[in-house]
């Protein structure tokens, strides 16, 4: 036998029992160990099983696993979104590198699916049973979302739904949203004076809970703080630079240009920030333009984009937390949790 395959079938037979003699331990600690499950186990001894176990080639037996635990040891995570390209939306990639990251450190895999609103009713994970649990990332009307979110509950696995409210009657179900209300409140209470008549928001057509979160915050910021500002909301047909630029400059057209604007994400605003300058208008000096999401391209224009910061990042661990912590003990620790986003002021608004 030439020495890779020797090598190959000599991974194949190492077991658990082999990696704790040799290192020294019960093979329950090393379970514990390579499984994330630490407790009261020494830095040292850990340190020493995952030496033992990688210089072994110890790989563990998934299928021993999964029946052992009678788990498939994988979460769905499906998102609803009429876009082919939604990986490349960096909200939800940067959510999903924080699900990952939390989820693949107790050894469960993703099966993520991206689902076009047209194909909801056959969507592959309403067909099968081969997860432990479902994450959700819904678009569209409220009743169609609220028919996805009973139609995954049907399904007879834990739900955990991401950046939207649950229904009362759908029981083993959490969520967890960023706090996109406050952060646009932040805004209208920074920004009402009199010299701001007139505020445009550039949305996309297919609506998004958050989206709708952030206009609802800025209407009831502007309200609060006695402002006699309207907000005008721009339906833009994607959430592209041509399409938020041309439902500017439409409304710019027939109304003249708005004393404030603000993107439904950091793109949209950005798009709209780079027609204001194109035309001849100055930012924040004319026109002050704030973004959401604060991801890092907001910093690579000029002036800088004043955004609201939304830690997608930990939005994402935050569901597979919660998700691990309803496998293991049966039921979520809440029934929704808001996480708390940040305005930072930046160069496209007057300090």
């Amino acid at each position: 036998m030439d020495k890779p395959a020797a090598n190959r079938e000599r991974a194949r037979s190492v077991t658990l029992r082999d990696v704790a003699k040799a290192a020294g331990t019960s093979s329950m600690t090393v379970s514990n160990v390579l499984n994330n499950r630490r407790g009261e186990v020494s830095e040292e001894l850990s340190e020493r099983v995952r030496r033992v176990a990688a210089e072994l080639g110890y790989r563990p037996h998934v299928s021993a696993r999964r029946l052992r635990t009678r788990r498939h040891m994988a979460i769905s995570v499906a998102l609803v979104d009429p876009s082919p390209a939604f990986l490349s939306d960096p909200l939800t990639a940067e959510m999903l590198a924080g699900l990952t990251a939390v989820l693949s450190a107790e050894n469960y895999s993703t099966v993520l699916q991206g689902i076009a609103p047209k194909d909801v009713e056959s969507a592959p994970f309403l067909r099968s049973n081969e997860t432990d649990g479902i994450c959700l990332i819904l678009s569209g009307p409220p009743a169609q979302r609220a028919l996805m979110m009973r139609r995954a509950a049907s399904v007879g696995q834990p739900i955990l739904v991401i950046q939207e409210t649950v229904p009362d009657d759908i029981t083993d179900a959490a969520s967890v949203c960023l706090d996109d209300r406050r952060g646009a409140r932040t805004i209208a209470a920074r920004v009402a004076s009199p010299s701001v008549r007139r505020v445009a928001m550039l949305v996309p057509a297919q609506e998004w809970p958050a989206i709708h979160r952030r206009a609802r915050g800025i209407r009831e910021g502007l309200r609060d703080a006695g402002s006699a500002a309207t907000l005008d909301t721009l339906v833009c047909e994607n959430e592209g630079l041509d399409a938020s630029q041309a439902a500017l400059a439409a409304y710019v057209a027939e109304n003249g240009a708005p004393d404030l604007l603000i993107g439904g994400n950091d793109q949209m605003a950005i798009a709209g920030m780079k027609y204001l300058q194109g035309s001849g208008l100055r930012v924040p000096d004319d026109v002050q333009v704030f973004g959401f999401n604060g991801l890092s391209f907001s910093r690579y224009v000029t002036p800088e984009l004043t955004t609201v910061l939304s830690p997608a990042h930990r939005l994402g661990e935050t569901v597979g937390k919660a998700m691990l912590h309803r496998l293991a003990d049966g039921a979520f620790r809440f029934r929704e949790q808001v996480i708390p986003v940040e305005l930072v002021m930046r160069g496209t608004t007057r300090q």
